[in-house]
């Protein structure tokens, strides 16, 4: 008996595939996604389930819970706080990578019970990178439903082997082991999943062709919410924190400035985008099933001078 099988391709048409058996249709599709460009970065922003309240301390915190134990059909790829994902492809090169804590983290532990407070948001926790296996069933799902949105630049082959050479030398330097912490990633500093992202778009000079600051996220944190596990560190009651109704006045106390970028605040930038895109020229709209993303042709723009690594 003949049986059809139609796998969806990211950023291209469906390909069908006679006699192929079931377990192999991930790994072919891998061989076949996104012909369209002969070198790409696209950058997927998974939202929060309920977004993300930066507007006080104490919204972040109960937002962070509600998000926590919001219902998903996702499973353990929920992705309470968002996510990002980034995917790198040439004609014989394919990455789909995303920074993230490992499991046994307890990063909600070191809140609620070990005093960190706010000081979490600027822990060094033990990471992975999740790389094409663990990404391609999520991408692939929440495409189905819309739950992710993208943005794709087509780059020339400089921009493009400049960009998996700071992939490779991440990972041989160790720092896909180091999650959060101040989120500088080329200084091997930490990263989130969004400076992480982030950091492939200041290494290939693509930074500045779309507004950051749209999805940035700058406040200042009170010092005396800043906890953590070191001796004699100061401990962060939880009750503290529901009475912190608003961020640092550096003219009034001592403040850390936290500095980053929100997948939730991307995903809903790029929606806004594609639904009112203003004629932009250089930007059409794209989408990979009911996921909607941008388009951007960025192939004559070259790195600038400047090393991959910082100090």
């Amino acid at each position: 008996m003949l049986f059809e099988f139609k796998i969806p391709i990211l950023h291209a048409a469906y390909v069908k595939l006679f006699f192929i058996p079931k377990a192999t249709l991930v790994i072919v599709s891998f061989l076949l996604i996104g012909h369209s460009y002969a070198q790409q970065i696209t950058i997927y922003t998974i939202p929060s389930p309920k977004g993300i309240n930066w507007k006080s301390p104490v919204t972040l915190m109960f937002s962070y819970i509600s998000n926590t134990f919001a219902k998903s059909p996702y499973g353990s790829e929920k992705h309470p706080i968002g996510h990002m994902i980034v995917e790198l492809k040439d004609s014989t090169r394919y990455a789909l990578c995303g920074a993230t804590s490992q499991a046994n983290s307890g990063m909600t532990k070191k809140v609620m019970r070990k005093g960190y407070g706010l000081g979490i948001l600027f822990e060094t926790i033990s990471g992975r990178l999740e790389e094409k296996d663990d990404n391609i069933s999520q991408v692939l799902q929440r495409s189905e439903e819309g739950d992710i949105a993208f943005v794709t630049y087509k780059i020339n082959q400089i921009v493009f082997d400049r960009l998996w050479q700071y992939l490779q030398e991440y990972k041989l330097k160790g720092y896909d082991k180091l999650y959060n912490g101040s989120n500088k990633p080329r200084e091997g500093l930490g990263a989130g999943c969004s400076a992480f992202a982030h950091s492939f778009l200041e290494v290939g000079g693509l930074a500045d062709v779309l507004p950051s600051n749209e999805w940035e996220v700058n406040v200042e944190v009170p010092e005396k919410l800043i906890g953590g596990g070191k001796k004699n560190a100061r401990h962060v009651k939880v009750t503290k924190l529901l009475f912190a109704f608003r961020w640092g006045n550096p003219k009034k106390q001592t403040n850390r400035t936290l500095f980053l970028y929100e997948p939730t605040l991307f995903y809903n930038w790029i929606l806004n985008k594609y639904k009112n895109n203003n004629g932009d020229n250089y930007i059409s709209t794209s989408h990979l099933k009911n996921a909607k993303g941008l388009l951007i042709d960025c192939s004559a723009i070259m790195p600038k001078n400047e090393p991959i690594w910082i100090n």
